[in-house]
């Protein structure tokens, strides 16, 4: 029997208009930079990502009442408007105090959109009885947010090219989210029925009370939500830290001799990431596909982990041993194994689940992954000081391939 294609109408072209802009932080190739730029610390810096990823789980009952008294969208919606004050304190500011204050809002943007625009698209693709090409939606529309990061990090580039200014970065990066903001409030309002059902602050938590208890109840679950969360923090902590790599790489190539230090990291940062974000929407779009080359979705979860991290090891020590080029190269491959396997993990954990929690548990993944994201940055951050990224890299990879067989999923 043929399988049914997934429905390109108005609202997949939202959905996926929702990735796209939501992805355009034009600062994201040099945010690691702009803080190194103000004087601080790599375990300062970590130190702020892990307040960022840890007030995300913080800040996760908060959310989910507010999304009870507005709705799904007008939650979604004022999360781009809580985004906007951290830009602002960015812009503004130079202190690590406020900074961290900043990151507070951002982690707080984050929690307010945490699970809600997934937990819609099932809601949506059940409605419009979808749900078998889940995994494909799920590519599409990332491929989209993807696609976005490409062209932001690009754009981020030039922008600091032509100004050689990271604070005003932050100022072009509002635009997209306030045409978000609008392009969410658009969403069809049905989509607002099931958070509605909770309409009280008692009933919030106990949801997302309910949903950890099946999590760390039920063991297949469990490990599906480790496996999928570990490479989304392993993910995160590298795509930054590996800036000032790039950066000291940029100013050593002899090529654009006639061009100033900041105007070679911004030509060279903007296209790396460029083409690491490119090369993630791509992959994003074909992921089903790359998952139907193994026997089953447990076994490309688990081979993709290990190869994942195992790349990053490798990356780690090129850069900490020998300098080389061919460390972003390898970088590039493990910032897309997570693009290629985000999908996959995804539907994996809403398989492994009741179909009445699939908001909360989709919530739980993410808090994982940002706890998981807020060790791995701290203990880089720590050992960059004392050794160097490189290092950091290397026992932070060594640490997650040790702990392998608790993020194994079974067939």
């Amino acid at each position: 029997m043929q399988k049914s294609k997934i429905i390109k109408d108005k609202q997949y072209y939202k959905f996926c208009l929702y990735g796209f802009l939501k992805n355009l932080r034009f600062y994201e190739p040099f945010f690691l930079l702009f803080f190194y730029s103000k004087g601080i610390s790599f375990l300062q810096i970590g130190i702020l990502y892990a307040i960022r990823e840890i007030a995300i789980n913080a800040f996760e009952i908060p959310s989910g009442i507010i999304a009870d008294a507005l709705g799904r969208r007008k939650t979604l919606a004022s999360s781009f408007l809580v985004y906007i004050i951290a830009f602002l304190v960015f812009y503004l500011y130079s202190s690590f105090l406020l900074f961290a204050f900043a990151m507070l809002f951002y982690a707080l943007g984050d929690a307010i959109r945490s699970g809600i625009n997934k937990a819609m698209i099932v809601d949506y693709l059940k409605r419009t009885e979808q749900i078998g090409q889940k995994v494909e939606y799920y590519g599409h529309t990332r491929s989209w947010s993807q696609l976005g990061s490409a062209l932001s990090s690009l754009a981020g580039g030039i922008l600091y090219f032509f100004n050689e200014n990271l604070n005003a970065i932050f100022l072009f990066s509002i635009i997209p989210y306030l045409i978000d903001f609008v392009n969410v409030l658009s969403y069809p309002k049905y989509l607002d029925e099931y958070e509605r059902k909770h309409i009280s602050a008692k009933d919030n938590i106990k949801f997302i009370t309910n949903s950890f208890i099946q999590a760390f109840k039920k063991k297949e679950l469990l490990h599906s939500l480790i496996n999928s969360s570990i490479y989304s923090g392993y993910y995160k902590a590298l795509k930054d830290f590996i800036q000032p790599f790039l950066k000291s790489l940029a100013i050593s190539i002899p090529i654009f001799l006639y061009l100033s230090n900041e105007e070679k990291i911004g030509i060279f940062l903007g296209l790396t990431y460029f083409i690491i974000f490119l090369t993630n929407s791509i992959l994003s779009r074909y992921s089903s596909k790359i998952e139907s080359l193994f026997n089953s979705q447990a076994t490309f979860l688990n081979i993709s982990l290990l190869f994942g991290v195992f790349v990053g090891l490798m990356s780690g020590i090129l850069m900490e041993y020998f300098n080389s080029f061919f460390a972003v190269v390898l970088f590039v491959i493990v910032l897309s194994i997570e693009n290629s396997r985000k999908p996959s993990g995804v539907a994996n954990i809403t398989d492994n689940c009741d179909d009445n929690i699939h908001a909360g548990i989709l919530s739980v993944q993410s808090q994982l992954a940002s706890v998981f994201a807020a060790s791995i940055m701290l203990l880089i951050g720590f050992f960059a000081d004392i050794f160097s990224i490189g290092m950091g890299i290397i026992i932070s990879s060594m640490v997650i391939l040790l702990l392998y067989p608790l993020m194994r999923i079974k067939n």
